[in-house]
């Protein structure tokens, strides 16, 4: 999903910023999911069954689907709150957000924000009735200076408009 989708979906305003997995993390996985692919394309070389060649070739096109998909963004920082991807919960909710990837983003306003736990796993956040609603997160593998810049957004716009009586 980009700014542009973003902001037409939510009723965040407009996007400022974005942030991604640290990209120590992404290299990784691209180097993880290139390895297989291209074991993948050696076992495939080197015949067989026509399925075990089928099935080598769906693990090079998943591995370079995955590799495509890196580096996707986490969080976007717009004008009225957070737009931040949740984690899936089970399996079958893993499975469908390799599909439907941008059906996990949820709107939080800056207001309703509590924090975050410390292995920014969870966000905490207050519901709209007033109880504390916890959304899992996968948050833990950003950059220390972006998961810093995040909290220092936060703060800064959740006491905006409040009035302290």
């Amino acid at each position: 999903m980009d700014k542009e989708e973003v902001e037409q979906r939510f009723p965040c305003g407009e996007v400022e910023s974005s942030f991604a997995d640290y990209i120590v993390v992404s290299w990784v996985m691209w180097l993880i999911f290139g390895a297989l692919a291209t074991w993948s394309l050696w076992n495939a070389q080197r015949g067989g069954t026509w399925s075990h060649i089928t099935m080598d070739y769906i693990i090079i096109i998943f591995c370079v689907w995955r590799m495509t998909r890196q580096r996707r963004p986490l969080a976007y920082v717009a004008e009225e709150g957070l737009v931040i991807r949740r984690r899936p919960v089970n399996l079958f909710e893993r499975i469908d957000m390799l599909v439907h990837g941008d059906d996990y983003y949820t709107f939080v306003p800056y207001q309703q924000i509590m924090g975050f736990t410390s292995n920014w796993e969870e966000i905490h956040m207050v519901s709209e009735q007033g109880g504390i609603l916890i959304v899992v997160v996968d948050l833990q593998f950003m950059k220390y200076s972006d998961k810093m810049a995040l909290l220092k957004i936060i703060d800064e716009r959740s006491h905006v408009g409040r009035s302290d009586s």
